[in-house]
């Protein structure tokens, strides 16, 4: 059994998983967007009819975690092409 060197170790390609491609991560932005527009769309609903006043929180909450995500996105692309790209 040959014993592999540490120098051997650290040069090899990482493994990137599936959801970490640039493919899987624009389609949770565009996704996301979608949803966030979604929201907007519901809370302008929501202030329009005095009935649904009082649920207004769903579609806040919605585009407020629609918001967190396609701010991450965001980051960890530019991040991803501020690099290089690899």
């Amino acid at each position: 059994m040959k014993i592999k060197f540490r120098n051997e170790l650290l040069f090899r390609k990482a493994f990137i998983p599936w959801y970490d491609t640039e493919l899987v991560m624009l389609m949770t932005l565009v996704f996301s967007v979608v949803v966030l527009l979604f929201s907007m769309v519901g809370v302008a609903a929501a202030l329009d009819d005095p009935r649904f006043q009082s649920h207004i929180w769903v579609p806040c909450l919605l585009g407020s975690f629609s918001m967190i995500i396609t701010i991450s996105t965001l980051i960890r692309l530019m991040r991803r092409w501020s690099i290089g790209g690899d």
